[in-house]
């Protein structure tokens, strides 16, 4: 990644926006921005935040470990860490056998696992002449995951922060961690996206015994599944960003998704703080506990903390927030791409101004060093000079109509090339959503499109788009990169953006790698294009 420095001060281009500052601003704090390369400098990076990782979980004595999981103690280990591959263990590990629909853990319980440092196994079995220590557990191995998580949440006393929503719960619950630096807690996210129900249970194991804050994400694809695991975490505070279009092939319609993104509000207590978006009318209609504090994000005035002002900046590798809480304002620059950062920095600041007491202006200074999650809007400079937006990690209709507008306001230089892989878990009506897209880059005159997977395909052939604009497709990633890589030039900025299984991360390592160009007829045909006008 490259450095691209951030202007120190900003003006207002709307005039009305910039007669409500000066008329409704008591307390105006400007934030300087930094550059790209000065974000990316750990030593910017407060050491209180902790990433679920085995290094960093509790140790667990035989005893906790037993009567968290209802199990019965076969032979003695010393405490250590829980893991449950592997493949990654670490010595002075305890390894929890989970058994799932298609792969028994069990089966990779071997003496070769000993050998490698691990100092006992949770589970139903062990392999002939296990020698290490052993807590024994009948039934479902996932069950009793499960409760340990449950036990796990019961003796931790700090506060608990869950993040759910169609989009953005990765990064939202990054910039949580990131705008609670300043206190004097430890503060722990879980790993990745970690977010179902062993994911959530890891997490859970896994908080440090000196944590005082602890920030989880939630996710779904099925009803009562939110429900389950808020049920798990107990979360103090409970945020849900949007609802959109995604896995709809098993809830059926946007209301039953909302329904099924409600349930991490169903058993919240009185005391507990629910943090909505205002400006999703399905997030809104929600019914909230009684006794429960609602905070309201968003761009409305009615909003805690609103959303005034939000627009890319510095050649779209920025975005340039104003956000405001009663008569204070605060004003930074996210050094990422895309403007639906704004609304996930808006989420955070609502999560942590009103329960942690944290200022706004502490809000702004922490997220202007915000960083883009891995293989979430990150911004990369090729080998070969091409710019590339990896947006590879997930997608559904609301989030890759964000990354086309991402892509459309990065400055470029020569062709702005959309690579997308099929939308998956749609349901029904996946193949009208597939249209939508490619309807989209057609309206935005995205300059090349390269689509991968069956149903863009179909799309492309309905809507006669090779008459319409310059596609290049492909049945999947391996057949699209040698075709999509003859298309591109040294100038070209380059989205590249699919569902998970879609693995469209190979597209993305393989342009990082290209290192020369050469011409080709798709090139030649884009030139002819842009000189007729």
């Amino acid at each position: 990644m490259t450095a691209f420095p951030f202007p120190n001060t900003f003006t207002l281009a709307n005039s009305s926006v910039s007669k409500s500052l000066a008329t409704r601003l008591h307390a105006r704090v400007l934030v300087s921005a930094t550059s790209i390369k000065n974000t990316l400098n750990p030593s910017n990076y407060n050491t209180q935040i902790t990433v679920c990782v085995p290094s960093n979980s509790p140790l667990w004595t035989v005893n906790d470990i037993a009567q968290a999981v209802d199990g019965r103690i076969v032979e003695w280990g010393p405490p250590g860490a829980i893991a449950t591959d592997t493949r990654t263990i670490e010595p002075g590990q305890w390894f929890f056998a989970i058994t799932g629909e298609n792969f028994d853990a069990h089966d990779f319980v071997t003496l070769e696992l000993s050998k490698r440092g691990c100092v006992g196994v949770i589970g139903n079995r062990v392999c002939e002449n296990w020698e290490m220590g052993f807590v024994q557990i009948d039934g479902d191995t996932v069950s009793s995951l499960v409760k340990m998580a449950t036990f796990a949440r019961s003796r931790f006393l700090g506060e608990v922060i869950a993040v759910t929503g169609s989009v953005g719960k990765t990064t939202t619950k990054a910039m949580i961690a990131l705008a609670l630096e300043g206190l004097d807690s430890r503060i722990y996210q879980s790993y990745g996206n970690w977010n179902n129900r062993i994911g959530v249970a890891l997490s859970l194991i896994g908080i440090p015994t000196n944590a005082g804050i602890a920030i989880l994400e939630m996710g779904m694809n099925r009803k009562g599944e939110i429900l389950e695991l808020a049920r798990m975490g107990r979360p103090d505070i409970r945020v849900i960003l949007n609802v959109g279009a995604s896995h709809l092939e098993k809830l059926g319609s946007l209301e039953e998704v909302a329904m099924a993104k409600g349930e991490i509000l169903e058993e919240a207590k009185p005391g507990d703080i629910c943090v909505l978006n205002a400006d999703d009318p399905l997030v809104m209609s929600l019914p909230v506990p009684s006794g429960v504090k609602r905070v309201f994000f968003g761009r409305s005035l009615e909003c805690d903390i609103r959303l005034v002002a939000a627009e890319s900046v510095c050649g779209g590798l920025g975005v340039r927030v104003v956000l405001e809480k009663n008569l204070e304002m605060v004003e930074f620059v996210i050094p990422g791409p895309g403007l639906h950062l704004a609304l996930n920095a808006c989420a955070a600041a609502a999560a942590v101004v009103t329960f942690f007491g944290v200022s706004l202006s502490q809000v702004g200074r922490s997220l202007s060093r915000f960083v883009p999650v891995n293989m979430r809007s990150e911004f990369v400079v090729a080998k070969s000079g091409i710019k590339i937006v990896n947006d590879v990690y997930n997608a559904n209709p609301v989030s890759t109509k964000a990354a086309i507008d991402m892509l459309k306001s990065i400055a470029c230089n020569g062709k702005r090339v959309a690579i997308i892989g099929d939308m998956l878990e749609l349901g029904a009506v996946e193949m009208e959503y597939h249209d939508e897209i490619l309807n989209y880059c057609l309206d935005t005159r995205i300059d090349l499109v390269g689509i991968a997977g069956k149903r863009f395909l179909v799309a492309a052939e309905n809507m006669n788009l090779i008459k319409k604009m310059n596609i290049v497709q492909a049945v999947d990633d391996k057949n699209l990169v040698p075709k999509i890589l003859k298309c591109l030039n040294i100038n070209d900025v380059a989205l590249v953006k699919g569902s998970r299984s879609m693995q469209m991360e190979k597209v993305v390592d393989a342009l990082k790698e290209m290192y020369r160009f050469t011409p080709s007829p798709c090139s030649e045909n884009w030139d002819q294009r842009q000189e007729r006008g």
